[in-house]
């Protein structure tokens, strides 16, 4: 028997896998039991119905892309404790350019296409956003002023690219410097 952590990373991804075959029409707790070979009770005994399960999905995407800006903050300050101007460019990167799988790409868009018609989960999805925004300021407050500012123009932007960013006439990449430029107020002259 699955303990608990792998039950629910095992729900977590068949409900994903579902969203990105079938979209949110296609989900239903009845597919992802079956998905993970449990009965719908003892799926429901996680999550008990659509809303719930989907505001786990949010909860688990925004660990996700927490975990990344972590791994890339430690990673960088640890060679370099001085060197927040490379670890912002790897931030830019990581939210403009979207270095996330195809998986999470779709899970957003689905996310937000449900939460359209779901209060619930909108409030859901406010209330992360919110923390996911002051837990972000916090990585970025002791290395760059106006942490606040930059939080409220990147994270909105960031998800936009997530939806139309493959159909603006400026490469990704490229705005990862625009906005580098914008917030530092010097030319990009970072490599990474």
């Amino acid at each position: 028997m699955a303990n608990r952590v792998d039950r629910t990373k095992e729900i977590m991804e068949a409900t994903a896998k579902l969203l990105m075959e079938e979209g949110s029409e296609g989900l239903t707790l009845r597919k992802v039991a079956s998905r993970c070979g449990i009965s719908l009770s003892n799926l429901q005994y996680y999550y008990p119905g659509k809303t719930a399960l989907l505001q786990a999905m949010a909860a688990h995407f925004f660990r996700v892309c927490e975990e990344r800006v972590l791994a890339e903050r430690d990673k960088v300050l640890h060679d370099d404790p001085a060197s927040a101007q490379v670890f912002l460019k790897r931030l830019l990167t990581l939210m403009i350019v979207c270095e996330l799988d195809d998986f999470y790409h779709v899970l957003f868009r689905e996310l937000w296409a449900l939460a359209a018609r779901d209060a619930t989960l909108a409030e859901g999805m406010r209330t992360y956003y919110c923390r996911y925004a002051a837990w972000l300021t916090s990585q970025i407050n002791e290395l760059f002023p106006r942490a606040e500012t930059i939080t409220s123009l990147l994270i909105p932007y960031s998800e936009g690219v997530a939806l139309v960013g493959d159909a603006m006439p400026v490469s990704n990449e490229a705005m990862v410097s625009v906005w580098y430029q914008l917030i530092t107020g010097q030319p990009d002259t970072v490599k990474i």
